[in-house]
């Protein structure tokens, strides 16, 4: 079980890989406590876990889907 949780924590070249950010950017989000991180010792891991949670805030819907939906609804 200890490995399955090893296996989801990157390291933040890796976690930034992943993300298309750099590894600058996500220390500063580290560092200001912006996303959660796991510290071992010095090192710093980012969960696989919240790395899928970053990518999903930032998803956004195609406009065409948005003006779909609007048009149920009775939007413009």
């Amino acid at each position: 079980m200890e490995a399955d949780n090893a296996a989801q924590l990157r390291n933040l070249p890796q976690a930034a890989k992943r993300l298309g950010v750099s590894v600058k950017c996500l220390r500063s989000w580290v560092y200001r406590r912006t996303i959660p991180y796991v510290k071992i010792g010095r090192a710093v891991r980012i969960s696989d876990e919240t790395i899928e949670k970053i990518s999903l805030r930032g998803t956004r819907p195609a406009l065409a889907e948005a003006s779909e939906s609007n048009q149920e609804e009775g939007g413009k």
